[in-house]
């Protein structure tokens, strides 16, 4: 090929990158906003029966797993005893979250293990009371909950029910903290 054809071929091929190259339209992929994978909060009422603090873990966007601590007394017991009810409880939860940005429903299903201990005297019928037990709740979660995806603070309400074979106990639950 000679040095006039090379020549007239690059002028030609930078002519048409000039002419057609501020019409092209470049398609850059859009980069996905990563998403906090770990949460603190606090619940008043809710799994915790009177509160809980929780650490939630976010395997995707949409699916996490939450373990929660609640100790708390009662002195004296119900105003019926001199002694004290001790109530130990660990939320164990998987949760779904729909929607985007930053507002959510949440479904979820768990297990709450629940330790108690009574040590007294029943003001009523003036018999000593003694003893400790441990109970494996069921509960559920649905409800509404605000988190950016990015991290930030947390609100969540919601319905909470704890469950045995026998027994239902509707409660709900309200909770404030940061995702990270």
């Amino acid at each position: 090929m000679t040095h006039l054809m090379r020549s007239t071929l690059l002028a030609s091929a930078l002519s048409c990158a000039i002419l057609i190259g501020p019409t092209a339209t470049l398609v850059a992929q859009e980069k996905p906003v990563p998403f906090a994978r770990n949460a603190i909060y606090f619940e008043v009422f809710g799994q915790g029966v009177l509160y809980s603090i929780n650490y939630d873990y976010r395997l995707t966007p949409n699916i996490g797993l939450r373990a929660g601590f609640s100790y708390w007394s009662i002195v004296p017991f119900f105003l019926l005893s001199t002694g004290e009810l001790k109530f130990t409880d660990f939320p164990l939860t998987v949760n779904y979250l729909t929607g985007k940005g930053t507002s959510h429903f949440e479904m979820g299903v768990g297990v709450v293990p629940v330790f108690i201990s009574l040590d007294g005297h029943d003001l009523l019928f003036g018999s000593e009371i003694r003893g400790s037990g441990r109970v494996l709740l069921g509960t559920a979660t649905i409800g509404y909950r605000a988190q950016p995806r990015d991290g930030g603070f947390i609100f969540r309400i919601g319905l909470t029910p704890l469950f045995t074979f026998k027994h239902l106990i509707v409660s709900g639950g309200l909770s404030f903290g940061v995702a990270f």
